[in-house]
Parts: C-alpha cells; structure tokens; sequence
C-alpha cells in the first residue's frame, strides 16, 4: 500500500543525507517576538533596524578578513571570495571558512533580519518566526516558553496553515495528545473546506461520534490542500521582499534548513481514510476525483490513486496519478554533498527555483 511518508523520504534523500539545522537567532531563544502590543521587550530583543539594513555582502573589506592562501571559491550573487587560511573546511561547514563580511556573519545578520520581518507580518509569517527562533539548547523551560508562545501566537491568528505548523510546539506541553486535538479542531474551523483538515481531525478524534464527524467533512470538502514547503515558501518571499534583496548563496543556505521542518510533516489519517472507503462505498469515488483534482502536494496525490484503485477505478487512471508524483520525485533538484558546492549558483539557484515553483504551483499538475 502506498504511503505519503515516501514522498518525505525522497525530499530527505535530496538534502545528500545532512543534517538539516533551524535556524538560531543570536537573540536569546526566549526573548518575545516583534510586532504584537502584548509583547513589550521586542525592541530589546531584537537587532537594530540600522545594524539590519546594511547590504549583503556588508562594505566591509574582505582582503583584511583573511590570509593570503590563494584559494577562492564561488558566492553566487557576490563573485569568487578567498577562503581563510589554507581554505581547508572547518567543522564540515564552508562558511567558517569564508571572511565574516560574507561568511558567518552576514547569514547571522540575513537570520535576524528575516525574523524581525516575518515578526512584523500577518498571522502566517509571526508564527514562522517563532517556528523558526525555537531554542537549540535541550532546556525543558526554554523549550515549553516557546511552545506556549507560538500556541499563543497560532490561535490568534487563526490562521489554518500556522495551526499546522504549531503541532511542532506540542510536544513540548503538559498534554501533548491535547494540544493537537485543539489545533486540528481549530484548522477544521479555519478552513472547513479543506479535506486535510479534516483528514487529520479524525486522525485526533477520541470518539466514534467525532470521527463520524470528521468523515461528514471530508466528504463535503471542495479541496485538498497541504500546501507543501510552505515554510520554505513563507521566509523565501519574505527574502525576496527585503531591499537590498540578499545574494543567492544566503537565500539557499537559509532553504536548505527550513526545508528540515517541512519535509518533517506528512498528512495523518491515510489508514482512517483508506478504512472509510473500504470495497462497494459509493462516496470514495467522488472523494477520490475531487482529491486528484485539486491535490497540491505529491503526498495528496498518492492517495487519490490508493482511494481511486479502491473505488473501481480503471488502471491506466491510477497509473497516471501515480506517474505524476514520480515525475516530481524525478525531479527534485539534489543539494551538491560538497559544502562549497552549495555557495555557488550551480548549487544554489536549481532548489531555489524549485521552492518557488512549488510555492506558485504546488507539487504535482493537476490530473485528470
């Protein structure tokens, strides 16, 4: 039986098997977020407006920054830029080896720069900024303050795709089990016709009542809408909009970790679903064309061709489905293993154009 975690395994094999970070702000981890009135320390928390502003790479001059070693290496959006010492990589990571005004330094300074954006945007972006300022410390304390902020912060907003996103913080709750059944109830709310919400409602419904509920919803659901990469699509436009815009080698490095969170997540209540419609159930047929119909994700599509095959579908249907998800699996731009590789624009402008594409048109075409 297929399952939608393939598509996540394939997206993980593309990342050439490292560890993809969060990304950490110098700021400390609990300091409150810009942008909402209840949150009073956010001036202190957070970089100067002027010390952000300056441009990538900073008028620094990088000659002084580093030793005579004649090795360069490829920034794309900047030109070639010597490399410390004997060029050698430090710690597996290029850009300890970079000058500051190019190399460490300037992706903090994009980082804290990019968090006081998306801090003082619409319900969407603040939560990505609390997604993305979660602690990197294995502090219980720390972890469970910013838990309870961004819960607070994603049921203000109400937005569906946020509430989604703040599953991430219930683990570091009193009641785990809780907290994502009051989110899934919450984006069923939000967005009611949205069959993944729904989907996932019923993954979380602690009755036969509630899960009956569920099931009256994904089938009245017009749409089926994971919007895939969409924290990687959220920072990225929030890059693209700052002025001056930074170069390239920054915007992938920045992708290649929020890409970590996204790929994390994959649609719950397939088995649930695929149980519903089990052999002579009149309602699977219409769930399934409305599923491929108006599926983003490849994960999505996946299961339209499961629920299809089981509804009567004819094969060469459910081939074709199936043919497009392995389409885009096929092709999934590959991160160089090469740290290096990745600073020039042979490595970093293919997944950039493949996050935006994603983010203009989803995973997959629409399969009829």
């Amino acid at each position: 039986m297929l399952r939608a975690v393939m598509r996540r395994a394939a997206i993980l094999a593309t990342l050439g098997g490292l560890a993809v970070a969060v990304l950490r702000p110098t700021a400390p981890a609990d300091a409150p977020l810009a942008g909402r009135p209840e949150q009073p320390a956010i001036a202190a928390a957070l970089p100067r407006a002027e010390a952000l502003a300056a441009p990538y790479p900073p008028a620094v001059p990088v000659a002084a920054a580093v030793a005579p070693a004649g090795v360069t290496v490829e920034l794309c959006g900047t030109g070639r830029m010597p490399l410390r010492g004997a060029g050698s990589v430090s710690g597996g990571d290029a850009f300890d080896d970079l000058p500051d005004p190019v190399g460490r330094l300037a992706l903090q300074e994009l980082q804290e720069r990019l968090l006081r954006v998306l801090a003082a945007g619409d319900a969407r972006q603040r939560v990505a900024a609390w997604l993305l300022r979660q602690p990197a410390v294995a502090d219980p304390a720390a972890q469970a303050a910013w838990a309870a902020a961004l819960l607070a912060e994603a049921r203000a907003g109400g937005d569906a795709q946020a509430l989604r996103w703040a599953v991430a913080a219930c683990g570091h709750t009193d009641d785990a089990a809780r907290c994502r059944r009051e989110l899934a109830l919450a984006r069923v709310q939000a967005e009611p016709d949205n069959g993944l919400h729904w989907l996932e409602w019923a993954h979380e419904a602690s009755s036969a009542s509630e899960q009956g509920e569920a099931w009256q919803g994904v089938l009245r659901a017009h749409r089926w809408h994971e919007h895939p990469g969409g924290l990687t699509a959220v920072t990225q436009q929030a890059l693209a909009a700052m002025q001056p815009v930074a170069p390239a080698y920054l915007r992938a490095r920045l992708a290649r970790e929020t890409l970590g969170r996204d790929t994390a997540e994959a649609p719950a209540g397939q088995v649930w679903l695929e149980q519903q419609c089990g052999p002579g159930h009149a309602d699977c047929a219409p769930l399934a064309e409305r599923m491929a119909g108006t599926a983003d994700s490849a994960a999505l599509l996946t299961q339209a061709a499961v629920l299809g095959r089981q509804a009567g579908w004819a094969e060469a249907r459910v081939q074709a489905l199936t043919a497009a998800t392995q389409v885009f699996h096929a092709q999934l731009p590959s991160w160089p293993e090469a740290e290096r590789a990745v600073l020039a624009c042979s490595g970093a402008e293919p997944p950039l154009a493949h996050v935006q594409a994603v983010a203009r048109r989803g995973e997959v075409p629409r399969v009829r």
